[in-house]
């Protein structure tokens, strides 16, 4: 299947919207919390000259459409499950950043046949609102009141790029401020009992774990704790980048990570 921006395919009951493009081995890239696919816009273009990339918006994101049902962490990495059959291919390699780590963390448990080589960038093995920096505390708490300012105002400072993304407008897209909270409350509560500790070690796919070393949102021993445990993980740390390393770096770290995918690294 092909499909520019805007395409759609049916998937778990719902219909995901997607993007693929370029040429190669395929590389599905799985998006954060707050933002849709759009957050590899200025990413992906250094990747489809040696690389199919497939982005897609996740539940309550972007132009996907979903019953507005409470889910799971497992059931996002049984959609993108669904979406790498829906689009023909076999296997993938899967990058996930932040949320969309804990995403790809799933789907390498639920689905390792469908998985080629992993990437995991700026996230967690668990998600515990009590270990979390006060800011992003601080950004639950808005949302989950529905102050929709204030959550924009915190996710700038903690991720520029992202927060600037994530004020994009979204009335084109019929989206009132309570939906929205709503479509955002949900997909926190998707981390409710969500933890890989203990069970990575049976990942068998190549690993790479990015960090940038400005992350305010995850502690850089969480992510070396979880690097020690997956198998031959291998761990990338970006000196001048925060939180939002592919929109912050993108250039650079496509270039890291595609070395990584071509096993040429």
């Amino acid at each position: 299947m092909t499909g520019g921006e805007g395409a759609v395919t049916v998937t778990n009951g719902g219909r995901t919207s997607f993007r693929i493009d370029g040429a190669g081995p395929p590389v599905v890239l799985v998006h954060g919390l707050q933002i849709g696919q759009d957050l590899f816009d200025a990413f992906r273009r250094y990747l489809i000259d040696t690389f199919t990339v497939v982005t897609y918006d996740q539940r309550d994101r972007g132009a996907s459409v979903f019953a507005p049902e409470p889910y799971t962490i497992d059931d996002l990495a049984d959609d993108l499950a669904a979406l790498i059959s829906a689009l023909g291919f076999d296997q993938a390699h899967v990058l996930g950043t932040s949320y969309g780590g804990m995403i790809a963390q799933a789907f390498a448990l639920r689905h390792p046949n469908r998985l080629d080589r992993l990437i995991l960038g700026s996230t967690n093995r668990f998600f515990d609102p009590a270990r979390l920096p006060d800011g992003v505390r601080a950004l639950l708490g808005a949302l989950e009141t529905g102050d929709h300012a204030r959550a924009r105002a915190l996710l700038a400072q903690m991720a520029p790029a992202v927060g600037r993304a994530a004020a994009r407008p979204r009335d084109s897209e019929g989206e009132t401020p309570e939906s929205a909270s709503e479509q955002l409350v949900r997909r926190f509560a998707a981390t409710r009992g969500f933890d890989t500790r203990g069970l990575l070690g049976s990942v068998t796919s190549p690993t790479l774990v990015v960090h940038g070393r400005r992350d305010a949102t995850i502690r850089v021993a969480d992510v070396l704790a979880m690097a020690d445990e997956i198998p031959g993980a291998s761990v990338l740390q970006l000196a001048d980048a925060g939180h939002a390393w592919e929109n912050e770096r993108p250039e650079s770290a496509a270039a890291l990570i595609a070395a990584f995918l071509t096993g040429s690294d």
